[in-house]
């Protein structure tokens, strides 16, 4: 009895042995990817930066430096002014802006105001402002009334501070039967090239 119970026993041990060796052992535990950080979209822009750039370019206007205006607009800006006249490139900006200054507007006075300033990209935005003309001259030669355009652009920062690539000045018509409080574009008191004014306004 006794030799059977030890056999039953050795026979039990050795099967627990056997199993043991054969089962299958606990992967070890993966760790979790680390969480992937997201970029940080880049919001708001350079406000006071384009303000500053207009404001620099009415100081150039009013000086009556016409290479200075063209300075604040890309090599491949385009200018449209209320007369419909247009400059391809700086140099045709500069053309544009050249015969304001030294024509009907020279020694006029400008001032940007009510900005509404739209960042599409952090160095690239929409500009809505009002271009504000004094000191023309009406055709009888008295002084003329203060004349307001509309300015339109898109103006970019590729690294040399705010430049105007697109430039579109103009003046909105008065409402039927209302009084006009500035001149339209080719009325009499408004004087060619008046456009070209708020185009120094293209930063």
């Amino acid at each position: 009895m006794v030799k059977k119970f030890l056999a039953l026993l050795l026979t039990f041990g050795l099967t627990s042995m056997v199993f043991a060796q054969s089962a299958p052992t606990a992967s070890p535990a993966v760790a979790a990817p680390a969480p992937v950080k997201k970029k940080k979209m880049m919001g708001g822009g350079d406000e006071q930066g384009i303000k500053k750039a207009f404001n620099a370019v009415a100081t150039a206007w009013n000086d009556g430096d016409a290479k200075k205006v063209a300075s604040f607009f890309t090599n491949d800006a385009t200018l449209i002014n209320p007369m419909g006249q247009q400059g391809q490139g700086r140099d045709g900006v500069l053309q544009v802006i050249t015969n304001d200054l030294t024509g009907p507007l020279k020694g006029t006075q400008q001032t940007f105001t009510d900005f509404s300033i739209t960042f599409v990209m952090p160095n690239l935005a929409l500009v809505d402002c009002t271009a504000n003309l004094t000191g023309m001259t009406a055709p009888d030669g008295t002084a003329a009334p203060a004349t307001v355009f509309h300015f339109f652009g898109i103006v970019v920062n590729r690294g040399n501070g705010w430049q105007a690539r697109t430039a579109r000045i103009f003046a909105f018509l008065p409402a039927p039967g209302a009084a006009s409080s500035s001149p339209t574009p080719g009325s009499a008191s408004a004087a060619p090239g008046a456009a070209g004014t708020p185009t120094s306004g293209g930063k």
